[in-house]
């Protein structure tokens, strides 16, 4: 059985005051690795870029449908040309003029609604493109949104770690002027129960949060100075003081 001087045992509470912030600088690095608005910000920049795509096709989708209107121009403008300047020769019979005369006019009403239907092509693309700037300016805000908050998480996860840092030399500095056999018995406690060490104070134990029933508190109380008693509710090494009891 560990025995320990009463100044021993209450330095435990120095080694558990530093491995309690120690739990709790860890619970709080996990949570701040699992901030929602990391996945928050990660969704508004994934949607940001499906619309961009969305937007980018449709813009492409118009782009091309002016180059077709255009090359389609082009060909009648090629054929009334040549027509034209057949008709100009005049070396065909009247027929053949006549048929060339019909052809022309009917290129041209083909030439006029092409670009009607051009005009309009270039309206959409002209929207789509618009469309697109939009979307990637939304792209341009959400990574930015994104970066913002992973930053901010990095520099948390820094300062915790930084801090953890810190308080385990602390820790380790405590432990070091802890006797050997009550820093193993504490450690272990502290691995099975979360806790290694708490103050018995006014008959409650700030291990369990509880009040110690009459029986069990008088029997600690005849317990010898350097005895090292538990905490019947949760284990813990309950550490005494005149003044606490």
């Amino acid at each position: 059985m560990v025995t320990a001087a009463p100044e021993e045992q209450l330095k435990l509470l120095a080694v558990q005051q530093h491995a309690s912030r120690l739990r709790q600088l860890a619970r709080q690095r996990a949570e701040a690795a699992q901030d929602p608005a990391l996945a928050a910000a990660a969704q508004a920049l994934a949607d940001a870029r499906a619309v961009a795509a969305g937007a980018e096709a449709r813009r492409g989708e118009a782009d091309a449908a002016v180059e077709a209107l255009e090359t389609q121009a082009a060909t009648v403008a090629t054929r009334i040309a040549k027509d034209e300047a057949q008709l100009i020769a005049g070396q065909a019979g009247a027929g053949t003029l006549q048929g060339l005369q019909r052809e022309i006019e009917s290129l041209t009403a083909k030439a006029s609604e092409l670009e009607d239907a051009e005009i309009e092509a270039l309206d959409a693309a002209e929207a789509a493109a618009g469309e697109q700037a939009g979307a990637d300016a939304a792209v341009a805000a959400a990574e930015a949104a994104n970066e913002a908050v992973r930053s901010d998480v990095r520099e948390r996860i820094a300062g915790l770690d930084a801090e953890a840092a810190s308080t385990q030399a602390d820790r380790d500095a405590a432990a070091a002027l802890v006797q050997a056999d009550l820093l193993a018995l504490f450690e272990a406690t502290l691995q099975r129960r979360g806790a290694g060490a708490a103050r018995l104070f006014h008959g409650t134990s700030e291990g369990s949060g509880l009040s110690l029933a009459p029986v069990e508190l008088a029997e600690i109380k005849r317990a010898a100075p350097d005895a090292v008693v538990l905490c019947p509710d949760s284990g813990v090494i309950l550490v005494r003081h005149p003044d606490w009891m």
